[in-house]
């Protein structure tokens, strides 16, 4: 179940410069003044009121980061337990995970990419990779930014995904044994069961998934700690799972296709302005999301919006 890397490591710099691609001067001059390419893109407010800092890279740095992510972290095999930004997983996959059981328990990591240090990808580069000390430390200052793993960039996801690698796989099979289902997508932990835990085992549960987060520095959000039982509203990742099937919130549906309604009502009159472009981008984006968990309903309201699309969006 620990997530494995089927290549020999990266020995020395020169190695590592070949490999990206770029001389070992070019490598040097990114190395020394990595900070410099990393630009704040936006602050995206969260449910509780905080910000997310989401950033951008400069192009010469992100071309290396698109081939770190290439060459290293995307040939790396991720088990199941892990669904977040990876092929083939997703919100919906993890979701599925937990469809129609007896109990259901959710935790969030706060603030979990800047709470991710520069040490800490090192131990990855290192420990899993087993690069040499070299080669880590240029990988991590690489796709680090103030000694902060940041949000935005193209190695980001997958270096979240392998920080708790050893000691991951280790809760995940211990949960299993008990007849528990463990998954994480990003800074979102889910465990679920098909029969009754005892308040013992819940305690058990959380203080273990605690202890992983505290191993690398992480901190649970207690605000969205949640435990589901059957009887009452189960959710993973705002999708419905108390049954067969992930189902997105009645109101939320309706939502939808009052922005649809509302395309459609203005569209004769404004369908070259920006303001109506981007009303039918927004809304095009959550039917899309809507198709993915509800495909015939989603498709109707797909076709709808088409016969209104903007003028100015080719």
């Amino acid at each position: 179940m620990i997530p494995k890397y089927p290549f020999k490591p990266v020995a020395n710099l020169d190695s590592l410069a070949k490999i990206l691609d770029i001389t070992r001067q070019e490598l040097d001059d990114l190395y020394y003044s990595s900070d410099s390419f990393f630009i704040l893109h936006d602050k995206k407010q969260k449910s509780d009121g905080s910000y997310r800092d989401i950033y951008d890279v400069k192009d010469r740095l992100k071309i290396i980061h698109d081939r770190i992510s290439n060459t290293f972290l995307k040939k790396v095999y991720y088990p199941d337990y892990l669904q977040g930004s990876l092929k083939n997983k997703d919100f919906l996959t993890n979701a599925k995970n937990h469809l129609g059981k007896k109990i259901l328990i959710t935790e969030d990591i706060t603030n979990f990419f800047p709470s991710i240090s520069k040490k800490v990808v090192f131990e990855v580069w290192c420990g899993f990779f087993k690069f040499s000390k070299e080669v880590s430390e240029y990988l991590a200052e690489l796709i680090t930014y103030n000694g902060k793993l940041i949000q935005g960039g193209k190695a980001s996801s997958y270096i979240c995904n392998l920080i708790f690698w050893s000691r991951e796989s280790e809760l995940a099979e211990y949960l299993s044994k008990k007849g528990l289902k463990y998954t994480r997508y990003i800074d979102d932990i889910t465990v679920s069961a098909n029969r009754i835990i005892t308040s013992k085992e819940k305690t058990d549960i959380i203080r273990r998934i605690y202890s992983l987060l505290k191993s690398v520095g992480a901190k649970p959000n207690r605000k969205k700690h949640k435990i589901m039982p059957r009887n009452k509203k189960q959710t993973v990742h705002n999708l419905n799972v108390n049954r067969d099937k992930p189902s997105m919130a009645k109101n939320k549906r309706n939502k939808i296709k009052a922005a649809v309604f509302e395309c459609e009502s203005i569209f004769k009159d404004s369908s070259n302005s920006d303001e109506y472009l981007k009303l039918f981008n927004q809304t095009m984006g959550r039917v899309n999301h809507m198709k993915r968990i509800h495909p015939i309903a989603g498709d109707i309201l797909q076709k709808r919006l088409k016969l209104v699309t903007p003028k100015n969006k080719f």
